[in-house]
């Protein structure tokens, strides 16, 4: 029987509100080729010791399709 190893895939999406282009949070592709998540930034926000996304922030992403400009506030499951 052959043995293989599992992959995780997270991602964590916004809509530009501009343009309205689905922005994944965790591909530079997406955010104009900046790293939000540098050092876990955003997984740690993720996925909080306390277990509340209530302070869930990132700010100043740009959409690599239209270049606006804006901030996320807040986390849904």
């Amino acid at each position: 029987m052959d043995t293989v190893s599992a992959r995780l895939d997270i991602e964590m999406f916004v809509d530009c509100p501009e343009c309205e282009h689905m922005i994944d949070l965790l591909s530079e592709r997406d955010t104009d080729e900046y790293d939000h998540n540098e050092e876990g930034y955003l997984l740690r926000q993720m996925f909080p010791s306390n277990g509340s996304h209530d302070d869930f922030e990132c700010k100043k992403v740009t959409c690599s399709q239209c270049k606006c400009t804006f901030n996320v506030k807040g986390l849904e499951w």
